[in-house]
């Protein structure tokens, strides 16, 4: 009986096969989105937890000014000054293993006449490995602190994607170059500060922006090329275990009145993925209301074809159908679409979100995160279209299991 259900079904979406094939399209729209969203969730949730985990779990980051004050609702207060007296501060705070200060900012890099731009971290490289664990030289070795024109530069930056041949090698000469406001009695000027330095290592890829495409230099070369004065741009803090973050953290907000930044990857990560997660329900909405969409055709499809078919319906009850199976052979005409939607929505979305990934710049080149499905995100999506397409066909099917057979019999 089912086979035949399912049988008289399938005949009748295929005798309407543009108006069915618009209804099935669109709950693969809907599908799709949902698909492909969940798995740019995944994956940019998966990316940002591997650029974090790089970084020791019990440290600490200290910035002149709180990071993340616009989404506390603090209100703006004038940025601590981090220099030498800082760093004897926090040594002394209960809890607290090491300290290691570091200036940074945004350069040119000059080898061979090819300029890009990177970051460049001023900072002691023997304390490097504690910062970044899992860091390995690919060659030469890092710069020791008395070395004023040593560099090591990120897998990335000595090995640019899409090159053929390496941006610059160890024992290599390259060039910063730093542009500076400058202000004269004529008004501000840009000047560009040049300073040549000598390549002594090159990393290997850790697949993290912040070290991949970064360049390290020791401190007192970097305080010299940014003219910091002794302030530094950030503090790293250790804490003697990374259930002590916690309390650190507050010790130290709590000495500088919450006029200083302290994060660690834990709180970035978190702030983050909440506002990804923000935008992800926003699109995760739009992708529903396509699905709703996609139901309302579902009941204009069947209840048009309930208003076309009512002397056929006539016919089945006159046959002896009873209410229950006529109501059960609409239904499963709008079983059939969603079944047919969800499997092809899924297999849209997950190209699409392969596609996206993989030709589109979410991470810092294309490529740089892969989506990630999850089998009960899978589940979840085809539920819903199954479901939601079941429901949409429930007052249709209703209303052909209500006609009078003598009725429909007479209809023209």
């Amino acid at each position: 009986m089912w086979r035949d259900i399912f049988g008289l079904s399938f005949g009748a979406l295929s005798e309407r096969k543009l108006r069915s094939a618009l209804t099935v399209l669109m709950v693969i729209i809907g599908a799709a989105l949902m698909t492909s969203l969940n798995g740019l969730n995944g994956g940019m949730q998966s990316f940002i937890n591997d650029q974090l985990n790089v970084l020791g779990a019990n440290l600490l980051i200290v910035t002149p000014s709180p990071i993340f004050a616009g989404f506390g609702g603090e209100s703006e207060k004038p940025p601590v000054t981090l220099n030498e007296q800082t760093v004897k501060t926090l040594k002394a705070v209960p809890g607290v293993d090491a300290v290691i200060p570091f200036y940074g900012g945004g350069v040119s890099i000059v080898s061979a006449g090819v300029s890009r731009d990177l970051t460049v971290t001023g900072i002691d490289q023997s304390k490097l490995r504690a910062i970044y664990p899992s860091l390995s030289m690919e060659a030469g070795s890092l710069v020791q602190p008395t070395d004023s024109v040593g560099i090591v530069l990120g897998n990335e930056v000595a090995h640019p994607a899409g090159r053929t041949t390496p941006f610059a090698t160890v024992g290599q000469t390259v060039t910063l170059q730093l542009t500076m406001i400058q202000d004269t009695p004529q008004g501000q000027k840009t000047q560009t500060k040049t300073r040549v330095f000598q390549v002594k290592g090159i990393m290997k890829s850790l697949g993290t922006t912040g070290l991949d495409s970064s360049a390290f230099i020791s401190t007192s070369a970097a305080n010299a090329l940014f003219e910091k004065g002794g302030k530094y741009s950030g503090i790293y803090v250790f804490t003697k275990s990374p259930e002590l973050n916690d309390q650190v953290e507050s010790r130290i907000k709590e000495i500088y009145q919450g006029n200083i930044g302290v994060v660690s990857p834990k709180t970035i990560a978190a702030t983050v993925q909440q506002v990804l997660g923000g935008f992800t329900s926003f699109i995760t909405s739009v992708a529903a209301i396509s699905m709703l969409v996609g139901g309302v055709g579902i009941v204009t499809t069947l209840y048009t074809s309930v208003m076309e078919r009512t002397r056929e319906i006539g016919l089945l009850k006159a046959l002896g159908f009873r209410n229950g199976i006529v109501m059960v052979t609409f239904l499963s005409e709008s079983a059939l679409i969603g079944l047919i939607g969800g499997c092809l929505g899924i297999l849209v979305g997950i190209g699409g979100a392969q596609l996206l990934t993989r030709f589109l710049p979410f991470g810092p080149q294309p490529g740089a995160f892969k989506a990630v499905i999850l089998p009960m995100d899978l589940a979840t999506v085809f539920l819903l279209s199954f479901v939601l397409s079941v429901l949409a066909g429930l007052y249709p099917a209703w209303r052909a299991a209500r006609l009078d057979p003598i009725v429909a019999l007479r209809k023209e």
